[in-house]
């Protein structure tokens, strides 16, 4: 028993310090991950926190750029209220970290939509969102989101 509880104490630091050796793209994930849940939930605050101020969103829902962190904050808060209830289901996403503070993501995604009245919106979707590590924190600088094209 004094064996394994002094490998315990030998190992515990390391599991602490793992967190430490995430690489930028593992910490992109990680936050990408939160950020998914607070969309589906609805809670506007911490889905919009990760945009940076100078932010800029290209949403297949608008025909033109949403530019600032206010403005995108706008955005969500409207879809939120006109979609009461949201679902994503991510296909294919690539993290690709090209140094310690910039990482690009993109996936496919199906985006379900349920208004107020219960009726059910479904998109097929393409994303790239561009992080950048700015004043210590993962920020999202520039974000496309289209619409998958028809097949014949």
């Amino acid at each position: 028993m004094k064996r394994f509880v002094a490998t315990l104490f030998a190992f515990t630091p390391l599991w602490f310090a793992a967190a430490a050796w995430a690489g930028p793209a593992e910490e992109v994930v990680q936050i990408a991950g939160t950020r998914l849940q607070a969309f589906q939930e609805g809670n506007l605050d911490a889905y919009v926190a990760a945009y940076a101020d100078n932010a800029v969103f290209h949403s297949s829902l608008s025909p033109f750029r949403v530019e600032g962190k206010e403005a995108i904050r706008t955005f969500y808060g409207e879809l939120f209220q006109l979609y009461p209830k949201r679902r994503v289901l991510p296909r294919q996403p690539i993290v690709r970290a090209y140094n310690d503070d910039l990482v690009v993501q993109n996936a496919y995604s199906v985006l379900f939509l349920t208004d107020q009245k219960g009726q059910v919106t479904t998109y097929a979707t393409r994303s790239s969102v561009t992080w950048a590590k700015i004043g210590g924190h993962w920020q999202i600088v520039d974000q496309h989101t289209s619409r998958l094209p028809m097949a014949p």
